[in-house]
C-alpha cells in the first residue's frame, strides 16, 4: 500500500511540473527587461509581459498558452535567419522585418482590448505597430473612413441659412504639440440643444485657456440646458470622438442630472496571475454644481470611430429614462486607462524594444454587459453608408436628422 501511495504522489508531482515555459513566482516587471534583437527573445518577453499585464484573459477567446507553444518555434527559426543578415537596411533586411511584423500581427490581431497599441522597435530607424482594434474595425461589414469632421460645417451652414440654427458657437484650441487640441461646436437647432466636440479634452483646455473659444462654446451648451427650460431635447455628438478625460463627464452630462447616476463598474488586476482581479467598483456620475434635471429626450450620436469616453457617454445616457443612442455600433474600446504596470499589474509597459499601451481596467455597464471589443449597439441604427456621406457633402446630415426625428416623435 505504501508503494501505491508513493507512486500516486510521484505521478501527482510530475503532473504539476511546468511543461514548456518557466513561470516565475516573483514579480517580473517588463519595463526592466533588457532585450537583444533576436526575434525569439522579443516574442518571449512580449508573451510574459502580456501574460502579467493584460486585464482581459477571462474574457478574451485567445488561448495564450497555445500562442506560446505554436509561435515560439517559428520565432526561433527566425533567429537563424536574423544571424545571417549583415545589413538590416538591405532588401533582405526589409523582407525579414516584414515577415516578423506579419507574425506578430497573427499573434495579436484577435486580442479584444481595443485601446491596445503594440510597437516593436528594431534598432533606431525601424519599427512597426499593431492595433488590434483597428484590425477589427476594418473587418466590420459597415467599415468606412472618417469623414464627419471634414464635412460637418456643410450641414451647419445649410441649416443656418434655412433658419433652423440659433446661438451658434465655434470653439477651437489648437496649439502645436499640445495633446489637448480640440474643436467644439454648440448651437440650438429646431429648439434642441446640440454639442459636437472632437475629444474629451475640456479638463485640459479649460485649465490652460479658461476664457477661450472652447470654454465659450461649452458654456453655450450648458446655458441652453440650465436656462432654457423650453428646449425639446439634447443631442451629444461624439462621432469620431477618440475620448480623453473622465472628468469631462461633469461638463457634458452633469448639468442635466440632479442625483448620482450609476454608469457601470470597473475592475483592475491586484496580482501577478492572469486572473488575479480585484472587485468590481461602481462608477457613478454626480450632478454638476449648476444643474437642472432634464426630462426631455437626450440623444448620443455615435459611429464606428466613437471610442473610450464617447462609449462611456453612450452608457451614461442609456441610463437616463429619456436616453437614446443613434448611429453605428461603436469602436469597442471601453476600458479606462488610469495607471501603469507597477501600480496595478496592468496597463502600459515598455522595454528597450517593445512598447505596449493598453487598458488598465475592464468596464461593464450598469446591466453587467461588457462591451470591450464589441462596441455599443445603437438603439436606432443609421449607418454611415456612401449615400449618407454624399448627403452630408451636400449639406444634409442624415444621422443628425434621425436624432431630431426621434426627439420629435419618440420613435
Amino acid at each position: 500500500m505504501k508503494r501505491i501511495y508513493l507512486l500516486a504522489l510521484l505521478l501527482f508531482m510530475a503532473a504539476a511540473l511546468p511543461s514548456c515555459r518557466k513561470e516565475a513566482p516573483e514579480l517580473i516587471n517588463p519595463n526592466e527587461t533588457k532585450l537583444t534583437t533576436y526575434p525569439s527573445q522579443m516574442f518571449t518577453t512580449f508573451w510574459h509581459g502580456m501574460n502579467y499585464s493584460y486585464g482581459f484573459w477571462d474574457l478574451d477567446p485567445t488561448d495564450w498558452d497555445r500562442v506560446y507553444d505554436e509561435y515560439l518555434p517559428r520565432f526561433e527559426e527566425m533567429d537563424e535567419v536574423f544571424e545571417g543578415i549583415d545589413n538590416p537596411d538591405s532588401d533582405e533586411g526589409a523582407e525579414f522585418f516584414a515577415e516578423m511584423e506579419e507574425l506578430f500581427t497573427e499573434v495579436c490581431r484577435n486580442l479584444i482590448d481595443h485601446h491596445l497599441s503594440i510597437t516593436f522597435y528594431k534598432g533606431t530607424e525601424y519599427k512597426f505597430s499593431i492595433y488590434p482594434g483597428y484590425i477589427d474595425a476594418e473587418s466590420r461589414d459597415y467599415t468606412h473612413d472618417r469623414m464627419v469632421n471634414e464635412y460637418l460645417m456643410g450641414p451647419i451652414n445649410a441649416n443656418g441659412e434655412a433658419g433652423r440654427i440659433k446661438d451658434l458657437k465655434l470653439g477651437i484650441y489648437d496649439v502645436e504639440g499640445d495633446d489637448d487640441n480640440m474643436t467644439v461646436i454648440s448651437y440650438r437647432i429646431d429648439d434642441v440643444a446640440y454639442i459636437f466636440f472632437t475629444g474629451f479634452r475640456f479638463y485640459g483646455v479649460l485649465n490652460k485657456d479658461p476664457e477661450g473659444s472652447v470654454a465659450q462654446a461649452l458654456r453655450n451648451y450648458q446655458r441652453m440646458i440650465l436656462d432654457e427650460p423650453d428646449i425639446k431635447g439634447v443631442i451629444i455628438d461624439v462621432r469620431e470622438n477618440g475620448g480623453g478625460y473622465l472628468a469631462d463627464m461633469k461638463h457634458i452630462v452633469g448639468p442635466m442630472i440632479d442625483s448620482d447616476l450609476l454608469v457601470g463598474y470597473t475592475r483592475t488586476k491586484e496580482g501577478l496571475g492572469r486572473f488575479d482581479y480585484g472587485p468590481w467598483v461602481p462608477c457613478t456620475i454626480s450632478p454638476a454644481e449648476e444643474h437642472r434635471k432634464v426630462e426631455v429626450p437626450v440623444v448620443v450620436l455615435a459611429n464606428l470611430y466613437s471610442v473610450s469616453m464617447s462609449e462611456m457617454t453612450c452608457m451614461t445616457v442609456r441610463q437616463l429614462p429619456n436616453g437614446c443612442i443613434v448611429g453605428e455600433r461603436t469602436f469597442g474600446g471601453t476600458g479606462p486607462l488610469t495607471g501603469e504596470f507597477p501600480l496595478s499589474y496592468s496597463g502600459a509597459w515598455e522595454t528597450s524594444l517593445i512598447s505596449v499601451y493598453g487598458s488598465t481596467c475592464v468596464m461593464k455597464d450598469a446591466q453587467g454587459e461588457i462591451h470591450e471589443g464589441i462596441g455599443i449597439i445603437p438603439d436606432i441604427e443609421v449607418l454611415q453608408t456612401p449615400e449618407v456621406e454624399e448627403a452630408m457633402r451636400n449639406g444634409v446630415d442624415m444621422q443628425l436628422e434621425r436624432a431630431l426625428e426621434y426627439i420629435r416623435t419618440g420613435k
